[in-house]
């Protein structure tokens, strides 16, 4: 699996490397310069350059001359929309948002915490070749240990008595009887030299791996305590065990093969995972003691008179622990994390020196360890300012892209659904009863009630469909069966004379604009579709396409307030790039 992975990763890997020689570092046109002006977005160029990079990030190559046009122009657009977005984001307020200062805080203390943990803990951790070769040696019996195996073929007959019928104790033990009573006689057989194998398949009810009850190789703990026992107490290939019963039934066991306990082998895959393991078990003591060092040179002020008493009866701006150098913790902030904290204990009330632990360790060590990596300068670095503007540019994308995601639409009225229905009949299941049905048109009653005559003596309807169909004789033997038709296919006294008939039956002439027909039900639908079994869709269509619009309108206003400009000519000399290889 390793392998396959690494293979796998190496592949993705040189497909890139493969992709981006080809196309990234050229110009759509050797005549053309990367250098040069596509278009403009408020006064920020876009290099042709840009635009080729932006159609390699997104694999966009030519493949028909006939559309490539309209896909060149069609991925500009969607680049100059994305540069829009992230101008209208770069030009938002996100300080006066608190929800979002929140966030960003959050954020950014734990990026602080982690960069703190990887620099200072993680990449000064070592863990030794003997190191590893002590945790193997010590804990091999424990994690390291293949369990003694045996391979087992199981002829298994079970006790059947069905509990629903009256005096089932008495069936019960007559079915234990007879079941017993067929076991023995089939070890008998098997003692007397018969194939073990062969009476498993003839009459074992467990069937295993081959059809002859191998259940393949078993680790203790894998079956019931009776054939457990029965099992590890053989010691010779090929010994049948004596009749063992167990819940399921009485089984005879025969043993095919036996694997002695082992070790997993300390190979380089095992001795680098446990290496893995033991870093990060000293990582983790390293970094509860760099806390237990904070907290020791901390004082912790707890207010006990909030703590003691109904927490409700307090302003939620009420300090409950002050510590540091002017830190606090508030009462609204500690009731979220107080109120989580009981839900996972599975607890209404906490005892005082829980509550003080969850404001110490779970409230008031993220802000110290945060003042920690701050003095230690890591908030001072490249890293720090580049993730903050990260994040704060997402944020402010998210906020922008928000407004183009309406939530909702007021329901669409019953003169909406029934306009959009007749519009697009197509996209939706027809009504009514779905009828399977053959039949013969004709151009006068007459003739058609001499036929009907003729099929109710016994002519067969096919036959007489073919015979009389007055059209091409190429297509004569398939347009007699019109399929399943539902209502509005057919006009509607077709449709309302088959409805009335029975599977098999036909009818008496229908006359519609097209003659007069016979018609012979083959099949009906057990379920019939009502306008109202449909409006469901109807609605869920209508505010898709509603969605669709808003869309379109929050584009085209995001384009109309801004100021656009696109080299059109250079545009249209501009080439797809060509596939890879």
């Amino acid at each position: 699996m390793m392998k396959r992975l690494l293979s796998s990763g190496f592949f993705v890997i040189l497909l890139s490397f493969v992709w981006n020689g080809l196309c990234k570092g050229d110009s759509p046109n050797k005549e053309t310069s990367r250098e040069e002006i596509l278009a403009k977005v408020n006064g920020e160029p876009v290099t042709v350059g840009r635009f080729y990079d932006y159609l390699n990030e997104y694999r966009v190559v030519a493949k028909d001359p006939e559309k490539d046009e309209w896909t060149k122009e069609n991925r500009l657009r969607l680049l100059l929309r994305q540069i829009l977005i992230d101008q209208k984001a770069a030009s938002l307020d996100m300080e006066s948002d608190s929800l979002f200062v929140t966030k960003r805080n959050n954020h950014m203390r734990e990026f602080l915490l982690n960069y703190m943990y990887q620099k200072d803990i993680v990449d000064k951790i070592e863990v030794t070749d003997q190191e590893v070769k002590d945790h193997y040696e010590k804990y091999k019996e424990v994690d390291f240990l293949i369990p003694e195996q045996v391979r087992v073929r199981d002829l298994l007959i079970r006790v059947r008595a069905d509990s629903t019928k009256k005096d089932y104790q008495k069936r019960l033990k007559q079915a234990k009887k007879e079941a017993k009573e067929k076991i023995k006689k089939l070890y008998k057989r098997a003692l007397a030299g018969e194939d073990f194998a062969d009476l498993c398949k003839k009459y074992s009810e467990t069937k295993g791996l081959d059809g002859a009850g191998d259940l393949g190789f078993i680790q203790k703990g894998r079956l019931s305590r009776e054939l457990e026992s029965a099992v590890f107490s053989l010691k010779r290939i090929g010994q049948i065990s004596k009749l063992v019963k167990d819940s399921t039934g009485y089984h005879l066991i025969q043993l095919l093969d036996r694997k002695e306990k082992s070790y997993q082998e300390l190979d380089s895959a095992l001795f680098e995972g446990i290496r893995e393991y033991l870093k990060k078990e000293k990582s983790s003591k390293a970094a509860s003691e760099l806390a237990e060092q904070l907290k020791a040179k901390t004082e912790f002020v707890y207010n006990l008179e909030v703590l003691k008493a109904d927490a409700s009866s307090f302003d939620k701006n009420t300090w409950v622990l002050a510590f540091g150098d002017g830190d606090t913790i508030r009462l609204r902030d500690y009731e979220v994390v107080l109120s989580g904290y009981r839900f996972d204990l599975g607890r209404d009330s906490l005892t005082m020196e829980e509550k003080k632990d969850l404001l110490v360790n779970q409230m008031a060590m993220p802000l110290l360890l945060e003042r920690e990596a701050k003095r230690r300068g890591y908030a001072d670095l490249l890293e720090y300012k580049a993730e903050e503007r990260a994040f704060t540019l997402q944020q402010a994308k998210e906020k922008v892209l928000a407004e183009r995601i309406r939530k909702s639409f007021p329901p669409p009225t019953m003169e909406e659904i029934k306009a959009y229905y007749q519009a697009h009949k197509i996209d939706f299941p027809p009504l009514g009863v779905p009828i399977h049905v053959y039949h013969i048109v004709f151009d006068d009653s007459q003739r058609a009630a001499e036929v009907l005559s003729q099929i109710r003596k016994g002519a067969d309807f096919v036959q007489m469909a073919k015979k009389y169909f007055p059209g091409e004789e190429e297509i004569k033997d398939v347009v007699y069966d019109l399929g399943f038709i539902t209502e509005g296919e057919m006009p509607d006294e077709f449709y309302q004379a088959a409805l009335k008939l029975n599977v098999g039956e036909v009818s008496e002439p229908v006359k519609t604009k097209w003659g007069f027909h016979l018609i012979k039900v083959v099949e009906k639908k057990d379920q019939k579709t009502t306008f109202e079994d449909i409006i469901p869709q109807i609605q869920r269509a209508i505010n898709l396409t509603k969605g669709k619009k808003h869309l379109d309108e929050w584009e085209k206003n995001l384009f109309d307030q801004a100021d656009v400009w696109i080299n059109k000519r250079l545009l249209k000399q501009l080439r797809l790039p060509k596939p890879p290889g």
